[in-house]
């Protein structure tokens, strides 16, 4: 059976399991009545309180003060978690791997309690920006793997973190043309940065409304980053004013 069909009939048979049956957590195996990971094992999952920088790790409080802006095409990162913690280790493998897609809720939900506790809404007024003048935007995954995949699971995430926040949301601006290995399999970071080298282009009937705007740029796992810096260079040589990247968890 190939590959692709059998991810669809994964994802197919999970979300038949959701509507039939009650949810199990998918790290402690208890019985679940909303998602599949259960309220206690959530509590269990840190999160952080504030953005910093991406290379130097300094907090940062106003989306105008930079630290190492110069030399990197992303202004501030905001890491909602840890990859390291078990619980939430696990939530992401069988969200992505599993094609557990209902997860998209409690996952998305630690996000915007990170937003939250950072002062997400607040820094943004205060730095004066407009929500107008905001983008959401997820990395995207290459074709072939979303359709084995059944879904790009940063792209759930984006979803429900806009319809939160009330934030526009552009999945069909950022596209990925390079079926690249998987950054999770190289260890260097200098074979990390070849191997993301022009894997994204951008949709020239689109490309408008990334002029001036502030761009959300989201993901589920940070490593060493160069997914999203060469996602963010992109987006800003097409005339994006900033880019923030907004993560699940940083591995």
């Amino acid at each position: 059976m190939p590959r692709r069909f059998f991810n669809s009939l994964l994802f197919l048979w999970n979300a038949f399991l959701d509507i039939i049956f009650p949810w199990q957590c998918c790290f402690c195996k208890k019985e679940t009545k909303q998602y599949p990971l259960c309220e206690n094992c959530r509590k269990n999952i840190s999160i952080n309180s504030s953005f910093i920088c991406p290379a130097c790790q300094n907090r940062i409080y106003d989306f105008s003060k930079y630290c190492c802006s110069k030399n990197n095409s992303i202004v501030a990162l905001g890491i909602s978690s840890f990859y390291d913690n078990p619980i939430l280790k696990k939530a992401i493998h069988s969200f992505k791997y599993q094609s557990i897609a209902s997860l998209e809720k409690p996952l998305s939900g630690l996000m915007i309690k990170f937003l939250e506790e950072a002062k997400f809404i607040s820094t943004l007024k205060n730095t004066n920006i407009d929500k107008a003048n905001i983008i959401i935007i997820p990395i995207p995954l290459h074709p072939k793997k979303q359709k084995q995949r059944g879904f790009n699971q940063s792209e759930l995430l984006a979803q429900n973190i806009s319809a939160h926040f009330a934030l526009n949301l552009e999945s069909q601006v950022l596209f990925r043309v390079k079926n690249n290995p998987s950054q999770a399999k190289i260890l260097s970071f200098s074979e990390r940065k070849v191997n993301v080298e022009g894997i994204f282009q951008i949709a020239l009937d689109k490309a408008d409304l990334l002029k001036n705007k502030w761009i959300i740029l989201v993901d589920d796992v940070y490593t060493s980053g160069a997914t999203m810096q060469e996602a963010a260079t992109i987006l800003k040589s097409y005339g994006a004013k900033k880019i923030i990247g907004l993560v699940l968890a940083k591995g």
